[in-house]
């Protein structure tokens, strides 16, 4: 690296080091700089979207405000008053100015601060999302140590079966089937609403444990699939059957040797779907009646509250792509092939 550091900066052009240091600080700095850039444009985007779709949408806050009875002169006084009768650009302009600053604004519908229903609904949800993200890990590493250690028997192949079903079943499926079933017949778990941890850790884990499962479903399938795949390739190199050949049991030489360089791709997956996960509460929170982000913005948006649907999209998108971007560069500053492969 330093060799071919000195025969790019070439003879003549200042202290050595110190441009080697600037070579390092830049092809260090670059990457981090443009993602970071192109992450901050998804957000902006995101927000535009936001508003341009509810702008097609119809009614308005001033209407849900007023009722059914208000008249159009009515409608139209609110919504001057709320500042809704400018132009779409110069709206999104003023938001933007305030959200840059930490202001999202206040909800023109219940008058509370965006960031403080933000904040107190977010420990629901993220509850939620950490509970999916652990069951999901915990069970597809299981399933595919199971499936890896017999690839092509019967117990790889039922387990596969049972992947491809989670696959394919939506959480707003899941999660009524999960209702029915160990909510209504066996009544392990309420059918819906929230017990704070305050109130008890027995009854939390049992508001928030069903929801988690919908949630996690999928993620289970894709992880164990991801990681089944890396295993099998894993447990065929080399340095594996060494192992062996020493007398390791196969449980040793699966957990030991095959498991942990086998859950790079796991690991690069996960942190990308944790993001994910923060953001795909929304129909669960609403079939359970969960007092999380999914169900402010779901509510949110039926109210045409504008202020509010921007505020929790762009919280969403922050978290998202900030996750997405930790996980790209922590895997470009893990893995060397990663920075040859976009020096190239």
């Amino acid at each position: 690296m330093e060799q071919d550091l000195r025969r790019r900066i070439g003879p003549g052009q200042g202290p050595l080091d110190r441009q080697l240091f600037a070579v390092k600080a830049s092809e260090m700095v670059f990457p981090v700089a443009k993602r970071i850039g192109r992450s901050l444009l998804v957000v902006l985007l995101v927000t535009m979207g936001v508003v341009g779709l509810l702008s097609l949408a119809p009614g308005s806050v001033a209407s849900v405000i007023l009722g059914e009875n208000a008249t159009p002169k009515a409608v139209a006084a609110l919504n001057a008053e709320l500042g809704f009768d400018r132009p779409l650009w110069q709206q999104y302009t003023d938001w933007l100015t305030g959200a840059v600053q930490g202001d999202l604004g206040d909800s023109p519908v219940t008058g509370q601060s965006v960031s403080a229903a933000i904040a107190e609904r977010l420990p629901v949800t993220l509850q939620l999302a950490v509970m999916a993200f652990v069951i999901a890990l915990a069970v597809s590493i299981l399933l595919a140590v199971a499936s890896a250690a017999r690839p092509g028997s019967p117990v790889d192949r039922g387990i596969n079966a049972v992947s491809s079903v989670f696959l394919s079943v939506p959480a707003f499926i899941a999660g009524p089937l999960l209702i029915y079933f160990c909510a209504l017949k066996l009544g392990w778990f309420p059918v819906t609403g929230w017990a704070r941890i305050s109130e008890g850790i027995g009854p939390n884990l049992q508001a928030a444990m069903l929801p988690a499962i919908a949630i996690a479903l999928t993620e289970i399938a894709s992880f164990h699939r991801l990681l089944r795949t890396d295993l099998i390739g894993t447990l065929r190199e080399d340095f594996v059957g060494a192992a062996k050949a020493k007398g390791m049991s196969a449980t040793y030489v699966m957990f030991r040797h095959a498991l942990r360089p086998s859950s790079f791709s796991l690991i690069t997956l996960a942190g990308i779907n944790l993001g994910r996960l923060i953001g795909g509460t929304v129909i669960v929170e609403s079939l359970f009646s969960l007092p999380g982000l999914g169900q402010l913005l779901a509510s949110s948006i039926t109210a045409r509250d504008v202020i509010t649907v921007q505020g929790v999209v762009a919280f969403i998108a922050v978290v998202y792509v900030g996750v997405n971007t930790a996980v790209d560069l922590s895997y470009r500053m893990i893995d060397p092939r990663v920075k040859k492969a976009a020096r190239a």
